[in-house]
């Protein structure tokens, strides 16, 4: 008998096995007494007949199919038709028999391992194909229009081209009017920074195409430093792009300096600093500060911008590409990378101050965009900002996305806003049902909110308050985002009506309490300066050292990645000072000198008393590894070109001339404006007043 035969035969078995599977039981039982299916009946004589050339062709086969070698035994030489050999062919017949269902049980065993496999299979990869969903989903959510980023196109729609024509025309008349006639002993720090009218501009290209920023016509020019941007990796599947701001070696000094600016303490080195490196975003940030404290906002807000723009003008085309579709991604670990968040953080809050919400939205998506981890804590901006900027469908998409993929800690406090989306919208029915979910689910949130908008708390969750630190930061931290967005008379109504109409809430069922507020929360409120929040803050995010305002509340040493030596100065400085060991000695006899240059600049001193002690500069030169370091310090000993060492030292009161006297950088703009004034006197380096003739801003301070 050919396996051909074989194969039918065992195929004819199973289809009636499985014909009959409801009467399994009766069914075995029958197979012990007739070892053979009685239908269909099939003749096994007549196969030992069968073509030889079968047999040998599927020779092969039967060797592959163990399963089938019992079947192959009912092959015997068979020459008569005895009832007796029929009986023995029967015997074995039965005795193949038995084993055929334990076969087919392996069989079946097999069938629903490998469907048990399949089926793990085709979940993980559906688990993978939502996860990829979702992550495009949010790419396409949180993907930038660089049109919205630019808050002129803004203004020019809510005020017309003419009049935003007509205002910066103002402006710079009054700029140019600034500089004409006597030059003023003391000028405020705008001044001192914009320079004369006629300096050289940047191209109109650079300043037009800017991928974050506008840039302003009176901006100096000069190139960003040494700021660059590389691209870091790949997401495999293409989902995103990791890139990162890098500093080189000539930026990394200027950042060393700057650190040591800091350090010293003194404001106006820091603004002489910036004169001499426009671009340096550290010192950008810093001056911008110092301006806000001065109560200047125009200017505080206009070196944010600058920032902004030297970081726009290093990125690469395809970061430019990747954040129009919510793909470029920032570590948050590189200091170099946070300074674009502290930037663009100061810069949103100036753009709300000014109530282009608009734009202030969509720097919040692009800081949160960058990395979503919300390093700032952006998510509590983006849910106001765009009901202010009337953007709430998106914002109900964004919301439902966010829930499934971030860790929930405090989306339920965010998604009360789309009771006020869907009010915008015009769906109070859906309004209604979100506003009764909240209640039921946050009733602290809303008992704080009716006391915060003076209305008499309802029955149904008055009492209820919110009963712990993570609990109570969530709430006042809301209130204090969104309070005013729920003050006008629609949305007052729909609470009053929907509360009174509410049986009294169980909290019993809800969770005990809510999970405490993450390190980009802290460091949102910490900058936001609230101390009722600060003080429900986790402190161990608080007292994380060091804490500069250049970059507050890092993350941990071991956490950074460091690209250079200047990023790294605030983690060695506080090592130094956590050990009490001594400063580091360049450090230490740079500041000595720092001191003595400017003590002999007073001008009571003669010019000899202006020299320094050549014992010190030579033994600080001794210590020095860098060669281009030596001889920059060589050529500031010798009064000649100093390069960026002489160039930072002069800045910061060390410079001397040849007879000892302390050099001002700003000399030569204060020549120009002089000489343009009318009958005043230039002095020569010895006149009265340390530093304040012409274009300096405030009295240089005196170091004794």
């Amino acid at each position: 008998m050919s396996s051909r035969q074989l194969r039918k035969l065992q195929k004819q078995r199973e289809l009636e096995e499985a014909s009959n599977t409801v009467e399994k039981d009766s069914e075995e039982s029958e197979d012990d007494q007739l070892p053979v299916a009685p239908k269909p009946r099939v003749s096994l004589f007549a196969a030992l007949g069968g073509d030889e050339e079968d047999e040998a062709q599927d020779e092969e086969e039967e060797e592959q199919q163990p399963e089938e070698e019992d079947v192959s035994e009912i092959r015997q030489p068979v020459a008569t038709g005895k009832s007796k050999k029929n009986k023995k062919k029967k015997k074995k017949a039965a005795k193949t028999k038995a084993p055929l269902p334990e076969d087919d049980e392996d069989e079946i065993d097999k069938a629903i391992k490998e469907l048990n496999l399949t089926t793990s299979k085709s979940t993980d990869l559906s688990t993978a194909d939502d996860s990829a969903v979702q992550t495009r989903r949010i790419n396409e959510l949180l993907s930038i229009n660089p049109y919205h980023l630019k808050v002129a196109n803004e203004m020019k729609n809510l005020f017309g081209s003419d009049i935003i024509q007509s205002a910066e025309a103002e402006e710079e008349q009054e700029r140019n009017r600034r500089f004409r006639g006597n030059a003023p002993r003391e000028v405020d720090i705008e001044t001192f920074l914009r320079g004369p009218p006629g300096q050289p501009k940047l191209p109109e290209i650079s300043l037009r195409r800017n991928v974050f920023i506008q840039g302003r016509e009176h901006w100096p020019k000069q190139s960003a430093g040494g700021l660059t941007m590389k691209e870091i990796k790949k997401a495999d599947d293409g989902s995103w792009t990791e890139y990162a701001y890098l500093h080189d070696k000539n930026y990394d000094a200027t950042q060393a300096f700057f650190f040591t600016c800091v350090q010293i303490g003194d404001p106006m080195r820091m603004v002489h600093l910036l004169k001499e490196f426009p671009y340096h975003v550290s010192t950008l940030l810093q001056v911008s500060s110092v301006a806000k404290q001065d109560q200047n906002m125009a200017l505080a807000a206009e070196l944010c911008e600058r920032a902004l723009f030297t970081f726009g003008r290093v990125t690469t085309n395809a970061f430019r590409q990747n954040i129009e579709h919510g793909k470029a991604r920032l570590d948050f670990c590189r200091p170099e990378n946070r300074q674009l968040w502290l930037a663009g953080y100061h810069y949103l809050k100036s753009l709300i101050r000014k109530g282009t919400y608009r734009t202030a939205l969509e720097w919040a998506k692009l800081l949160y965009s960058l990395d979503h981890k919300d390093p700032y804590g952006m998510r509590h901006f983006i849910h106001f900002l765009s009901i202010r900027a009337r953007e709430s469908r998106w914002l109900i998409d964004f919301v439902n996305e966010l829930e499934k993929t971030s860790d929930n800690r405090d989306t339920i406090y965010l998604r009360q806003s789309l009771v006020l989306a869907h009010l915008q919208l015009g769906d109070t029915a859906q309004a209604t049902e979100e506003l009764e979910k909240g209640m039921r689910r946050v009733p602290w949130l809303y008992c704080g909110l009716f006391q915060e908008l003076n209305l008499d708390t309802p029955p149904s969750i008055w009492g209820i308050s919110a009963d712990s630190n993570p609990r109570s930061f969530w709430v006042k931290l809301y209130i204090h985002q969104a309070k005013d967005l729920w003050n006008n008379a629609q949305a007052t109504s729909l609470l009053e009506m929907v509360a009174k109409n509410l049986e009294k809430v169980d909290t019993s069922v809800l969770p005990a309490d809510d999970s405490p507020p993450d390190q980009g929360v802290t460091r949102l409120i910490f900058l936001e300066g609230q101390t009722s929040l600060i003080a429900l803050a986790p402190q161990e995010y608080l007292d994380v050292q060091p804490n500069y305002e250049f970059d507050p509340l890092p993350p941990p040493e071991e956490e950074n990645i460091f690209s250079g030596h200047g990023t790294r100065l605030p983690w060695e400085d506080r090592h130094r000072g956590s050990t009490q060991r001594p400063v580091n000695e360049i450090e230490e006899r740079l500041r000595n000198i720092f001191a003595r240059r400017a003590a002999a600049a007073a001008p009571a001193n003669g010019a000899g008393e202006g020299e320094v002690d050549s014992d010190d500069e030579a033994a600080l030169l001794a210590q020095l590894d860098d060669e281009e370091l030596e001889r920059d310090l060589a050529a500031a000993r010798n009064g000649s070109d100093g390069g960026v060492l002489g160039v930072l030292m002069q800045l910061l009161g060390v410079q001397t001339g040849p007879t000892g006297e302390m050099a001002d950088e700003a000399d030569a703009d204060q020549d120009q404006d002089r000489e343009a004034g009318a009958g005043t006197g230039a002095g020569s380096g010895s006149g009265s007043g340390s530093g304040t003739d012409g274009g300096v801003p405030g009295a240089w301070p005196e170091d004794n």
